[in-house]
């Protein structure tokens, strides 16, 4: 999951919390406007109006009542026609005011990293001086069905332009690894206020763990705006410790359809622990390959370079360095 300040755009304007708050509700809730219907009933009223307006300056002898009637006739007709328009310019500069995709991936990371992450590290007791900022691992997984807690008309998503999505409603875990322990935190986030609820926490030492694995596991949730379709498969990250509880972690869930840079592949910390374990029992100091040096990728004028795969490479060969148990 990378961070990457948007190059143009809302990006570089200082807005307050409640005016970026605000905007990501706009993009959810705010979808394509249509101009309203010539036939609705507001409409109706506007022609009741001029036609009973027309009628009284033809059919009225006085000229004091003909003036008053008509004009409160015409009153009436404007009054309701500007019923009837208010409500698609309001909707369209909504719309008009919605932030860019890169935007919101931008906001969600940057959101991510500063509301949960703290709350991590506070519920798992951890000492962040002791750990580095690349042995936390984010790993947010949305939320596309009914949950207790989470009102239905809160779970909300958008199509983005590349048939991927972003979502309202977020299960976050995050992964703290540190020389003795990993730890793991979860959540259910709010995106659109910014709230967390339904915290967990759990923690197993590395000499109590019996094995590590990713697994392919059945979702049997339904999606909330197809009751009769279930979510599918997902993949999932096992930690077991001797105990026999399992520690885990729901990775990726392809029918959901996450844009790649909040999308966190766990391959690297499946083998990376691996290491670490047969360290700790055997005493093997290598047993992964070595992560090969970064090398400067080439990408075409106005192409991203993946950051998933930059970051994880460098983020392997730190872990490795900075787990590896000291030699005596």
């Amino acid at each position: 999951m990378e961070e990457q300040q948007p190059a143009s755009g809302l990006g570089k304007k200082v807005i307050d919390e409640a005016t970026r708050r605000r905007l990501i509700n706009n993009y959810f809730k705010v979808g394509h406007v249509e101009f309203p219907s010539w036939t609705s009933g507001r409409i109706l009223l506007v022609y009741i109006g001029i036609f009973m307006g027309i009628v009284l300056i033809f059919y009225l002898k006085s000229a004091i009542p003909t003036i008053i009637f008509s004009t409160m006739c015409f009153v009436f007709a404007f009054w309701n026609f500007y019923q009837f328009l208010m409500p698609y310019f309001k909707a369209k500069k909504l719309y008009s005011e919605r932030p860019l995709e890169e935007q919101m991936l931008y906001w969600l990371i940057k959101d991510l990293k500063e509301t949960v992450k703290p709350k991590a590290i506070e519920n798992l007791c951890l000492n962040i001086s002791d750990i580095k900022p690349e042995n936390f691992i984010i790993i947010p997984v949305p939320i596309f069905w009914e949950v207790p807690g989470i009102p239905s008309n809160l779970i909300l998503r958008r199509g983005n332009s590349d048939t991927t999505y972003l979502y309202s409603i977020w299960r976050v875990q995050i992964l703290a690894l540190t020389k003795h322990y990993i730890s793991l935190y979860k959540c259910n986030y709010n995106w659109l206020d910014n709230s967390i609820n339904n915290e967990t926490t759990n923690e197993f030492y590395f000499q109590d763990i019996t094995s590590i694995r990713n697994d392919i596991q059945n979702i049997d949730f339904k999606f909330i705006d197809n009751p009769e379709k279930t979510v599918g498969t997902g993949r999932v990250f096992h930690v077991a410790n001797k105990s026999g509880e399992n520690m885990i972690v729901l990775n990726d869930i392809p029918s959901l359809q996450l844009p790649k840079n909040v999308a966190v592949n766990l391959e690297y910390v499946v083998s990376l622990l691996r290491m670490i374990l047969r360290n700790r029992r055997f005493g093997i100091e290598r047993e992964v390959a070595e992560p090969q040096e970064d090398k400067k990728t080439t990408t075409k004028e106005g192409q991203q370079q993946d950051p998933i795969q930059h970051n994880i490479e460098i983020k392997q060969k730190n872990l490795q360095q900075a787990m590896m148990p000291p030699k005596n």
